[in-house]
């Protein structure tokens, strides 16, 4: 094999270990998710994920988050 492919079988891989199970019963269940991780990462030769390149477009897991008018005075503390 080649370094880019032996690259994504490796990550690939790793997805599967972080997100599956040690007794190993859902991985049909985490197949779509890795899947979507797969799809929805950037590249590196073009800088553009396999979604975008093919639909136009990106999908996202996390809604749109708002931006406040005024920092929570808890977090104002931190800053």
């Amino acid at each position: 094999m080649d370094g880019p492919m032996e690259r994504a079988n490796r990550s690939i891989g790793q997805m599967f270990w972080a997100l599956i199970k040690p007794d190993q019963r859902n991985w049909v269940e985490k197949s779509p998710l890795i899947e979507f991780m797969i799809n929805t990462s950037i590249g590196n030769a073009m800088g553009l994920a396999l979604f975008k390149i093919n639909y136009g477009y990106m999908l996202t897991m996390m809604k749109e988050m708002r931006v406040m008018e005024r920092t929570p005075q808890g977090v104002k503390m931190f800053t």
